[in-house]
């Protein structure tokens, strides 16, 4: 089924935490939607949704929120630096070094997270008992 754009006068409006809007848009790039309302439409519309309460979610999720936090830090400190670049000092380099290292670590934490918590049998045995 299609639907025409032309017809798109109504708007929905979605409440998500910090955590599943940085989800949602990580997916919705994943898939390469070049927005995220296009995504979410064609998500809600064709995708098969599985809901599954997987061991481990809540971990997953803030290991990967307070990565982001790092990461938005990272991102602010680069800025400062190409704006004041004959301002900083050798200590400021050397911390912005050290937390690049540390979103590094928590990357490896994270992917120890997804191998050792989430119950992936489950996800398989529902899934194989669904009807398509």
């Amino acid at each position: 089924m299609k639907f025409d754009s032309k017809d798109r006068t109504e708007m929905l409006k979605v409440r998500v935490s910090k955590e599943e809007k940085t989800l949602i848009q990580a997916k919705a790039e994943m898939y390469g939607y070049r927005y995220l309302s296009n995504y979410i439409r064609d998500a809600a519309i064709y995708e098969k949704v599985t809901q599954v309460d997987l061991k481990g979610q809540d971990e997953i999720l803030s290991a990967f929120s307070e990565n982001t936090k790092e990461i938005k830090e990272i991102a602010k400190g680069v800025r400062h630096l190409c704006k004041f670049l004959t301002q900083i000092d050798d200590l400021a380099i050397a911390n912005l070094r050290a937390r690049m290292y540390d979103i590094m670590r928590a990357q490896y934490k994270i992917r120890d997270l997804i191998t050792k918590k989430l119950d992936l049998d489950v996800w398989q045995r529902i899934n194989r008992n669904k009807k398509h």
